[in-house]
């Protein structure tokens, strides 16, 4: 698996989409395929922003 390297500023803008089409599927009680994939690019950004501070 190729890594990828983020800005910040790009790793928080990313995130905040990821969370927003989260909340949307989340409103609409939807569980596509797509909602365990969000929920790991959730994870993962995350973990890495955290580990950036």
């Amino acid at each position: 698996m190729p890594a990828v390297q983020f800005e910040r500023v790009e790793a928080l803008e990313l995130l905040a989409m990821t969370l927003a089409h989260l909340n949307d599927a989340e409103a609409r009680g939807e569980m596509s395929p797509r909602v365990p994939l969000l929920m790991a690019i959730r994870d993962k950004l995350a973990h890495a922003l955290r580990e950036d501070t």
